[in-house]
């Protein structure tokens, strides 16, 4: 179960093929790399777990490699769902529509119309209501 380095490197090759060739392709084609390097990288650390020499490395017994290994893997398991999910879902929303009314655009913002009016009232009501 050594075969954890071989996909950490196919994850960085499906990164490199994203940042490079795939650039410039369609918004699926950029979801599917991004989804391939999730699961590549989860996959790589599910071997790596499984390994014996990392946990010999650790020093960790029996019992608590259990623990250790379990939590590790529902944790791996939780960022991978969520690192597919917003690969597969981020930048899906829709363009807002274009409908040619532009007569909002040329309106001056409403803020600086309205602060003078706001001022005027301040100053009315602090001069006139006041004993």
């Amino acid at each position: 179960m050594s075969s954890w380095p071989a996909l950490f490197a196919v994850a960085l090759a499906m990164w490199l093929v994203l940042r490079g060739p795939a650039a410039k392709k369609p918004s699926w084609v950029q979801r599917a790399c991004r989804v391939a390097i999730a699961f590549f990288a989860y996959a790589g650390f599910l071997y790596l777990l499984k390994w014996d020499p990392f946990w010999k490395l650790l020093s960790v017994d029996l019992h608590n490699r259990n623990k250790i290994e379990g939590f590790l893997i529902l944790l791996s398991t939780l960022i991978w769902l969520i690192a597919t999910l917003r690969a597969l879902l981020s930048g899906s929303r829709f363009a807002p529509l274009h409908t040619g009314f532009d007569g909002l655009q040329n309106r001056a913002p409403r803020q600086e119309k309205l602060w003078p009016f706001i001022k005027n009232v301040a100053i009315f009501y602090y001069f006139f209501t006041r004993k």
